[in-house]
């Protein structure tokens, strides 16, 4: 039954579930308060008390993005400082003019509004700025254009404290563009996880058509949909988990055994990798065949076969890999696909919840794992559309 119009409507004036939890709450509140009273000391003892306090109204909504919606576009160091004065000149260039409060009022608002358009610095604090500048009265007329000072340093303050108080919070700051992901293996090509579903083209589309400002950087919007097909593929794939399609019959070799041992356990069974474990069946490294491979071109100069020759008795722990990339019993199957496809690992062993070696999970596993799901996910399609008919 369709919901009626105007209720649907009324529940948009409800407010929206609150994603972020208590602790970011009191985060976000401390490190607010400490850059409001950095401004408006270092600005009160320069420029004195009142003026101070007159930016610090601004200042304050300035600090509220830069510490609860750091991810904003209009939170990040350029719309804050470049917004602020370029506010503040353009209220002090209104108020030159001398018309009436009202207009001045507008106009200030108005032409801060483009001009940080234009200049990509939109942040909307700074039109409180532009106001109290353009309608600050004869202490801010005599201040005349030195009044970009305490603007442009209060700005800087703020910015200052969110960039050290944020990272040490674990809150990065200020958001970094994406950077053009070549993978593991140097080529030009979207990493494995990327290059299904959704392009970059179709964001890019997508925001086009939105046509509306988003308040949220393009790079976050990105990876926000990346993780939504990541867990709409997680709840596809049920539970489905490492315990369930990992290789239990393993071949081991331990750190003292020479590298011929682990030469022949690879080629008897056609493996890329082993675990090596230590006398008490600890996992302290994997030896994979580039390790083998590197090492045997990694000697003196001469013909590969007398460099392997030369070589071939030193100890498997000069060559491991060291720690190791492990998953436990209990990672699903959606985590093993970004592990084994986007970072270049061709296998992970498997840890129980003692932290002992019970299985591996290789390209080969997933790789099966997920052409059974696909094909139990053919054989209920038909029968979901035979009883829907």
């Amino acid at each position: 039954m369709p919901k009626n119009p105007l209720r649907l409507w009324l529940q948009r004036l409800l407010p929206d579930a609150n994603n972020a939890p208590p602790r970011e709450w009191l985060r976000a509140a401390l490190g607010g308060c400490i850059a409001v009273a950095l401004a408006a000391f270092v600005c009160s003892r320069l420029y004195g008390a009142d003026l101070a306090l007159r930016l610090a109204a601004p200042f304050a909504a300035s600090s509220l993005l830069l510490f609860a919606v750091t991810s904003s576009p209009v939170a990040q160091p350029w719309p804050v400082v470049a917004g602020n004065v370029l506010a503040a000149a353009i209220g002090l260039l209104v108020g030159h003019w001398g018309l009436p409060p009202l207009p001045t009022a507008a106009l200030a608002f108005g032409l801060t509004l483009v001009g940080m358009q234009a200049l990509r610095c939109l942040h909307p604090p700074s039109c409180a700025v532009a106001l109290g500048t353009a309608l600050g009265g004869p202490l801010f007329a005599e201040q005349g254009w030195h009044l970009l000072l305490p603007v442009l340093l209060g700005s800087l303050l703020l910015v200052g404290t969110a960039l050290v108080f944020n990272n040490l919070s674990g809150t990065p700051y200020p958001r970094k563009p994406a950077q053009l992901a070549s993978g593991p293996h140097l080529t030009a090509d979207p990493l494995p996880g990327e290059r299904n579903g959704f392009a970059e083209v179709d964001l890019d589309r997508a925001l086009a058509e939105f046509g509306g400002f988003v308040d949220v950087t393009r790079d976050d919007l990105q990876r926000l949909l990346q993780l939504t097909e990541k867990h709409a593929l997680r709840r596809a794939m049920g539970d489905l988990r490492a315990a369930r399609i990992m290789s239990r019959d393993l071949r081991t070799i331990t750190p003292e055994a020479p590298i011929s041992d682990a030469w022949r356990l690879l080629d008897r069974h056609h493996l890329k990798a082993l675990p090596v474990l230590d006398d008490k069946q600890r996992l302290v490294g994997i030896l994979t065949l580039s390790d083998l491979l590197g090492h045997a071109a990694g000697t003196a100069p001469r013909t590969l076969a007398e460099r392997f020759l030369a070589r071939r008795e030193a100890p498997v722990s000069r060559l491991m890999t060291r720690p190791v990339r492990c998953v436990t019993v209990d990672t699903p199957v959606v985590e093993l696909v970004s592990l084994l496809s986007d970072q270049g690992l061709h296998c992970l062993p498997v840890l129980d919840d003692g932290g002992r070696v019970v299985g591996i999970v290789s390209q080969s596993d997933l790789i099966a794992a997920l052409y059974r799901n696909w094909l139990k996910d053919l054989h209920q399609q038909p029968a979901a559309l035979k009883l829907a008919s």
